[in-house]
C-alpha cells in the first residue's frame, strides 16, 4: 500500500525541479535549434522560389536572344546565298562571253586555214582529178 508522507511531496518536489532544469538545459535549447532549423529553411525556400523565377526569366530571355541570333542569322545566311547566287551568275555570264569571243575566233581561224587550203590546193586540183579518174577506172586518162 503507498503512505503518504513527505518522502511523496519531496518525489513531487524533486519531478517539478527536474522537468524545470531539463526544459532549461535540454528542452528549450532542442525548441530553439529546431525553431531556427525552421526558420533558415522558410528563408531557404523563400530565396528557391525567388531564384527559381530569376531562372525562368534568363531563360526566357536567353530563348529570345537565342531566337533573335538565329533570325539574324538566317538573314545573313540568304544574304550571303544571294550574294554569291549573283556572282554565280556574273562569272557564267563573264565565262559565256569569253567562250563566244574564242569560238568565234576559232571558227575564224578555221575558215581563214580552209580558204588557205583551197586557194593552196586550187591549181593542183586538175592533176587530183586526173590522178582519181586513174584510179578509179583502171587506166591513165587523156
Amino acid at each position: 500500500m503507498i503512505d503518504i508522507d513527505w518522502t511523496l511531496y519531496a518525489q513531487i518536489v524533486n519531478f517539478l525541479i527536474l522537468v524545470f532544469l531539463l526544459n532549461m538545459v535540454l528542452f528549450k535549447p532542442i525548441r530553439g535549434v529546431l525553431q531556427a532549423r525552421r526558420e533558415a529553411m522558410v528563408a531557404l525556400e523563400t530565396d528557391v522560389s525567388g531564384l527559381s523565377g530569376q531562372e525562368k526569366e534568363l531563360r526566357g530571355n536567353i530563348d529570345a536572344e537565342l531566337l533573335a541570333a538565329r533570325k539574324t542569322g538566317l538573314g545573313k545566311r540568304d544574304m550571303l546565298k544571294a550574294e554569291g547566287s549573283a556572282q554565280e551568275a556574273s562569272m557564267l555570264d563573264a565565262a559565256k562571253k569569253e567562250a563566244e569571243v574564242q569560238w568565234v575566233a576559232m571558227e575564224k581561224k578555221i575558215k581563214d586555214d580552209l580558204a588557205a587550203a583551197q586557194t593552196a590546193l586550187q591549181p593542183q586540183v586538175q592533176s587530183f582529178a586526173a590522178d582519181l579518174a586513174a584510179k578509179i577506172l583502171g587506166r591513165a586518162i587523156a
